[in-house]
């Protein structure tokens, strides 16, 4: 079943990356981001330097290499087909540009990787609020988190069910199965989400979560989101001015 300790699953490991606060993680993973899109393509090789200081924080953060690797490899079929096309297509242009997308593509999906396997989705909601980002947007964030993880476990249920009653042969009827499947799940859905809607607003909901107070960070740890930002500077600094 997926449940939020399964979304979490390495959340719990003692590495210096899963000590630092939430706020300081989120704000260097940003100012990260923002510095491999800002990379020209003509300066393909500056995505080494993020390269560099990812797999230094990778390796830091203790988080299993078969891990990932694993959600990175999501990227592999597109990756592929890319490089194809690149290299098939006449420009020589064609193949700096796809190098710059894709490179760029797979540094920020382990950038947020990184976030997420070393950081609850509860401390991440939390230090968006705190970073005053807007609360409706933390809020929907908060419910797909939730949702998303209670609609699996009822999948997981139902497909358990069609398969405790025999196993479906044939395509058609596999096909035939499995859209019944989704209708009904999708149905399930639009009960429970007005069921939660009825008890948030008897509860006294009125369209935005309730801020938490939060502990100081620590000025050792925002000297780190300083850095990374110093670093992300001038990486984007010697691209632009070379």
């Amino acid at each position: 079943m997926l449940s939020h300790d399964l979304m979490d699953a390495w959340t719990h490991l003692d590495s210096p990356v899963h000590r630092l606060d939430a706020r300081v993680k989120l704000v260097s993973a940003v100012v990260v981001v923002l510095g491999i899109v800002m990379v020209p393509v003509a300066h393909n090789d500056l995505l080494l330097a993020y390269a560099t200081l990812l797999v230094a924080v990778s390796a830091a953060s203790l988080l299993p290499a078969r891990w990932i690797l694993g959600r990175l490899a999501i990227l592999a079929p597109f990756l592929l087909l890319g490089t194809i096309a690149a290299a098939l297509l006449p420009s020589p242009e064609a193949l700096p540009l796809w190098t710059s997308v894709g490179g760029k593509c797979l540094l920020t999906l382990l950038a947020a990787m990184l976030l997420a396997g070393t950081t609850t989705s509860a401390e991440l909601l939390r230090a968006a609020q705190a970073l005053h980002v807007p609360r409706t947007l933390t809020a929907l964030s908060g419910f797909a988190i939730t949702y998303i993880a209670v609609l699996a476990d009822e999948a997981g249920r139902m497909i358990t069910a069609m398969r405790s009653r025999g196993r479906v042969r044939g395509t058609r009827r596999r096909l035939r199965v499995g859209g019944s499947l989704i209708a009904s799940l999708m149905a399930r859905a639009a009960e429970r989400a007005d069921r939660i809607a009825l008890a948030m607003v008897s509860r006294g909901y009125r369209g935005t979560m309730p801020a938490l107070a939060q502990e100081r960070v620590p000025a050792t740890q925002w000297l780190i989101a300083i850095a990374t930002a110093a670093i992300a500077g001038a990486v984007a600094w010697a691209g632009w001015s070379a």
